[in-house]
């Protein structure tokens, strides 16, 4: 069925490589060259947003034989993608017979600074992975060698630079041997190289046993490491998935406290992590479906032009059915043209998304806190986007030519004899309003996902964070590799503490292990009066954490000095952990046993519910742990001022450098960091907004030439209405109440198209209802004034038409 509907319009593509379309579109030139420009941007658009999801979502990574590629991850009942513990890891290395070889990466990165020759400071961003990591990818160093084991069981302080680093260093040809970050170098990664975390692999990567963690890979539950197997010739992914399984059980069985209830998945090893893969899908399909409504702007304002180019021809059209000509051929013809302009625009547009995709390919981003990160995205445009590409090319032809040839195609006898041929009639006006309905519902259902997107920007920074977020600075220290045992470590935080509360317009000081919205880490916590353990949210945190966040604190009290080694372990719990261990009941006072290995500790506080991932997450339990009574070698100063806070950036960042260590971070205030957790949602915005802006100015353009086409049709009825005393006012009435009959059916479609769009993607957006009415009703009237803004610009040259100069010319 496919193949007899494709065959016959191929035909037509390639028969339109005709001498006679060229004719044709030659003596329209300027209607050929808007065409071209229209489609070729939709359609490089297209090729762009398709090399984008088939390299993020489809494409294997850059290895040999990647079909044999696998991700493998755990998972726990219903939760989503977790990670895997070292000792797993082992485990499944040893006893499976499935895999040439599993590698480990685990999701962290390292931060660190160096000089160049001239005398410059980079910050060099590193990855820890397994020595076998480029093994099991299969491919070559571009310079040098990769690991080896004696790197992965000994600290040899070695490191493989990144192509990205390299060229950023200027291609010392010498690199390998020299040392960078306190590594020596002893391989280059070739371009092409963008393992198995698609784009972030940043400068270095480093054996796992430069870990700031060594007794990680002790630890069974904790789950840190990203795994990558290569299936053995003959295996199949089914085969693989039964028998790592089976190694699971056989996990579960030996450690039910760590492993209980914990499946092993396998998956086709992508440019994504796995847990990333669904958000993928539905940022890519959302942005391809708005690219497509872009492309069908384009081709309806194509069509819009052909069906103004097709009225003279209609009388032609006439006089070779009159001869015998079948109408089948007239089509064909028609189509020929409305092919090549398609396949003229698809050749610009391929062109641009060509030029696009090599600027673009690699790109630094400037993080507020970590400053430049390479970002390697290896696009291209190849055989499937080609494809796809001439896909669209077909679609568009049809989109654009059909309609024009159905109605030059169609002349009857009357309308010649009539004279209606030249004007073309009402059968060709219901086609050009029809076209015009369209463009204005698709840009109409485009603003509004702009609209929405927008709202959605505005919810969540009106949202409730559970704290104060006015006038913050953060700041990270990392005291590893700085020679800090634990006690020197607690030493050197009251030491930073007293700093920071010195520096003038600073009103308080907290310590804390996790900065608020950036992410936190996740701990073992034993559930009442039951052996099984469920993973809770944990900070570690000083006495002035609450109260420099002015987070509320509901029951209980806060930490206090005497809350030190050697007294008894306390710990504050937030209130959706306090109704879900203890509904209904006091929970001060009461044990909490947490941690590998398990602690008791003592409920002492109950803090508000508080957001600590992303400003849209549900309230979760979350537990806050002393720092006194807890060491973390990792730790976020958090001071608030009393006046503008960025006046103290600068002050904050001299008064650590002065404390004698290296900082890889810079401090940033709240709107800095909050900035970067919306970053997801402000770049949709971005990308919707600039879709919406093409889709309205292609609308635009081709709302103007309808109006002003079908005005200069009317023009000898409007020369008889001036004569008859009409004035220009009545006459602009006459053009604009058309227009907005057809603007509002347009509208109308696109808010019902917009109510459906919402319906279905709701659950993405934070606090959306249904019918978004500050949504809806301006973009509404936007459209609306939009439209007949255009529709009177287009008229004002007919408004003042001399009656005897167009009765003459008619």
């Amino acid at each position: 069925m496919l193949k007899s509907l494709v065959g016959p319009l191929a035909d037509y593509v390639l028969r339109g490589l005709s001498m006679r379309a060229l004719r044709t579109l030659s003596r329209q030139w300027q209607l050929t060259a808007v065409a071209t420009f229209s489609l070729g941007i939709a359609m490089a658009l297209g090729m762009i947003g398709l090399s984008a999801a088939n390299t993020m979502l489809l494409l294997p990574l850059a290895a040999p034989d990647p079909g044999r590629l696998v991700a493998i991850y755990s998972r726990a009942g219903d939760n989503g993608v977790d990670q895997i513990s070292y000792p797993d890891l082992e485990y499944y290395r040893t006893n499976n017979h499935v895999f040439t070889g599993i590698a480990a990466s685990p999701n962290s990165i390292s931060l660190s600074i160096d000089r160049t020759n001239d005398g410059r400071e980079i910050r060099i961003i590193g990855r820890p992975v397994s020595a076998n990591y480029f093994d099991v990818l299969g491919i070559r160093p571009l310079r040098g060698r990769y690991f080896n084991a004696v790197d992965d069981r000994v600290n040899s302080h070695v490191a493989v630079m990144t192509y990205a680093c390299w060229r950023r260093l200027g291609f010392d040809p010498n690199i390998v041997g020299k040392s960078v970050a306190g590594n020596t170098i002893v391989g280059v990664t070739p371009p092409s190289f963008t393992g198995s975390l698609y784009g972030l692999n940043g400068d270095l990567l480093y054996p796992l046993a430069q870990l700031d963690d060594p007794a990680s890979f002790e630890k069974r539950d904790a789950r840190r490491f990203f795994l990558i197997g290569r299936l053995k010739p003959g295996v199949s992914r089914r085969q693989a998935q039964a028998e790592i399984t089976m190694l699971a059980r056989q996990l579960a069985e030996a450690y039910p406290q760590a492993d209980k209830g914990r499946t092993v998945v396998l998956t086709r090893a992508s440019l994504l992590p796995p847990d990333a893969l669904a958000g993928a899908q539905w940022v890519s399909a959302i942005v391809m479906a708005l690219i497509l409504l872009v492309l069908l702007i384009a081709c309806a304002n194509v069509a819009n032009l052909l069906l103004a180019a097709a009225v003279g021809r209609r009388q032609e059209a006439a006089i070779k059915l009159a001869l015998g000509a079948p109408r089948r051929r007239l089509i064909r013809d028609f189509l020929q043209e409305s092919g090549l302009l398609c396949a003229a625009g698809g050749l610009f547009g391929f062109a641009v998304a060509s030029a696009v995709v090599v600027r673009f390919n690699e790109f630094t981003y400037v993080f507020p806190m970590y400053g430049a990160y390479s970002v390697g995205l290896n696009l291209h445009l190849d055989a499937t986007v080609t494809g796809l590409a001439v896909g669209l090319v077909l679609l568009a032809t049809v989109a654009t030519g059909l309609g024009p040839a159905l109605y030059a195609s169609s002349p009857r006898l009357s309308q010649m004899l009539a004279g209606e041929i030249v004007a073309g009639g009402g059968a060709k006006s219901r086609w050009r309003k029809a076209f015009v309905v369209v463009q204005v519902a698709v840009c109409t259902l485009v603003l509004t996902g702009m609209g929405l997107c927008l709202r959605n920007l505005q919810n969540l920074r009106r949202a409730d964070l559970g704290f104060t977020a006015r006038n913050l600075v953060g700041h990270t220290v990392y005291l590893q590799g700085e020679g800090f045992n634990e006690e020197r470590g607690k030493a050197f935080y009251e030491t930073l503490r007293r700093a920071a509360a010195a520096i003038p317009g600073v009103e308080s000081v907290a310590l804390a292990s996790d900065m608020p919205l950036l992410g936190v880490n996740e701990m073992p916590v034993q559930r009442p009066e039951s052996v099984e353990t469920t993973s809770i949210a944990r900070s570690i945190v000083d006495a002035g954490y609450f109260g420099t966040l002015r987070m509320r604190l509901l029951a209980g009290r806060n930490f206090t000095h005497s809350d030190r080694d050697g007294a008894p372990a306390v710990a504050i719990i937030n209130r959706k952990m306090a109704d879900t261990f203890w509904p209904g009941g006091d929970p001060i006072g009461k044990a909490v046993t947490a941690g590998a290995p398990p602690r008791r500790f003592t409920v002492v506080g109950v803090a508000a519910d508080a957001r600590y991932d992303s400003i849209d997450e549900a309230p979760r339990p979350f537990l806050y742990l002393p720092l006194a009574q807890n060491y973390s070698q990792g730790i976020n100063v958090i001071v608030r001022t009393t006046g503008d806070p960025r006046a103290t950036i600068e002050p904050l960042s001299q008064a650590v450098k002065a404390l004698g260590i290296n900082i890889f971070a810079r401090p940033a205030t709240f709107d800095d960091w909050i900035g970067l957790t919306l970053f997801p949602q402000r770049a949709a915005a971005v990308c919707i907004g600039a879709l919406s802006g093409l889709g309205m100015a292609l609308a635009m353009v081709g709302l103007f030439a309808a109006v002003s086409y079908s005005v200069n049709e009317r023009r000898k009825e409007l020369g008889i209405r001036v004569a008859l005393g009409a004035g220009p006012g009545r006459l602009l009435r006459l053009v604009l109440g058309e227009t907005a009959v057809v603007a509002a059916a347009g509208i109308a479609i696109g808010l019902l198209l917009g109510i459906a769009a919402t319906v279905a993607f709701r659950s993405l957006l934070y606090g959306i209802g249904v019918v978004e009415f500050t949504v809806l009703v301006p973009v509404s009237i936007a459209m609306l004034a939009v439209c007949l803004a255009v529709a009177a610009i287009s008229a004002r040259p007919w408004l003042h038409i001399d009656p005897m100069e167009t009765i003459r010319h008619a």
